[in-house]
């Protein structure tokens, strides 16, 4: 499946965040105009350690303070010069865009920078593709290729697995086959690696491993601070941070979702009959799990890693209450169910990895 939540932070026509009862707002809105700074990148860590570097690390370091003079250690030694650094710093560069998160946000930011604008991307983590496939069709791929993220031929390379025909049914309401819908799994790894060496090669900055500490809006930018010491300046900035991005949370005012899916599933080997696949089925009617009643849905795909090897979803939708059932109670649930929907024995199966979420839903945007 290929889900995600993009939310978009514009100068114009967007004029400021709804205020946020946090002690700490992520997002700051300014009237002033912004100062002209904009991109540093972090200082390279030396190779042969410095006499300074073996003379502080060989001293033994406590009960280190706040305040000046109040740390002696190493590394607050090159924490104060790289805000040094920052203020030294004369690069005057801007970003039209900053993209704050990678795995979906380097799709709009490739697209972007394709389309002649100066983009950079944010990501907490090595922006890197999961090894469990997405699935979409070719329709949906060319699409990519018309923004001008991928090329014709990317298509064939990272696709893993491709399916016909395609069921859709509901208990005791028959069945409907159809082509051509989420038939393509599509190897995260190779998709992504693939637009990422794209998006360098069109000058485009990654800061991985870095997270946003605190976003100020002035008349003419937006200055992102990120927690590593890096200060970004940007006219648009992109939130592609998912479902639990702390600015929609900032947005929202905290607001508990209005309603929640949650998914649980495996990648296993063991499928004898796996030449199609699920779009959505439904085997059984209301049950109980705990204090709350759910309705299951079902998924399935084959997966490209072997031809026995196939992954299911088990879904449903809740209100997020304290009584609604947790991932794990309804991953006892899928154990039981899954070999019946299948048609497959649980000792006959070897699981290869085993697939959780929550996906939050709003009746406003």
């Amino acid at each position: 499946m290929l889900s995600g939540a993009t939310v978009m932070v514009s100068l114009r026509p967007f004029n400021g965040v709804s205020p946020c009862p946090s002690k700490h707002p992520l997002v700051h809105r300014n009237r002033q105009t912004a100062l002209r700074g904009t991109i540093y990148m972090s200082a390279q860590t030396q190779a042969v350690p410095s006499r300074t570097q073996r003379i502080m690390e060989s001293i033994s370091v406590s009960g280190e303070v706040g305040g000046a003079g109040g740390a002696y250690s190493y590394n607050a030694l090159k924490r104060l010069d790289g805000i040094w650094s920052s203020i030294c710093s004369t690069q005057t560069d801007k970003c039209d865009v900053v993209v704050c998160g990678g795995t979906l946000g380097i799709f709009i930011a490739t697209a972007l920078i394709a389309k002649g604008l100066k983009v950079c991307i944010v990501e907490r983590n090595i922006l890197k593709g999961r090894e469990q496939e997405w699935n979409i069709s070719r329709k949906e791929l060319m699409e990519l290729v018309e923004a001008g993220i991928l090329d014709e031929d990317d298509i064939e390379e990272v696709t893993a697995m491709s399916f016909n025909p395609n069921r859709c049914g509901f208990e005791n309401k028959g069945e409907i086959w159809v082509e051509d819908i989420l038939n393509l799994g599509v190897s995260p790894v190779k998709l992504i690696e693939i637009v990422k060496k794209r998006f360098v090669s069109f000058g485009g900055v990654i800061f991985e491993g870095c997270s946003v500490s605190s976003i100020s809006i002035y008349e003419d930018a937006a200055i992102l601070q990120l927690a590593e010491g890096n200060i970004l300046s940007s006219r648009l900035i992109i939130d592609a941070m998912g479902n639990f991005s702390p600015v929609v949370k900032q947005i929202r005012g905290g607001r508990k979702p209005d309603g929640v899916c949650l998914v649980v599933g495996s990648c296993a080997r063991g499928f004898k009959e796996n030449s199609t696949s699920d779009v959505i089925y439904s085997s059984s009617s209301v049950k109980k799990v705990g204090n709350a009643e759910v309705q299951y849905f079902w998924e399935a795909f084959p997966a490209g890693s072997g031809p026995l090897d196939r992954t299911t979803y088990m879904f449903t939708y809740v209100n997020p209450q304290p009584t609604s059932p947790k991932l794990e109670e309804l991953l006892e649930d899928y154990w039981d169910l899954m070999p019946k929907y299948q048609g497959v024995s649980m000792d006959s199966l070897e699981i290869l990895r085993v697939i959780y979420g929550i996906f939050p839903t709003y009746r406003d945007r």
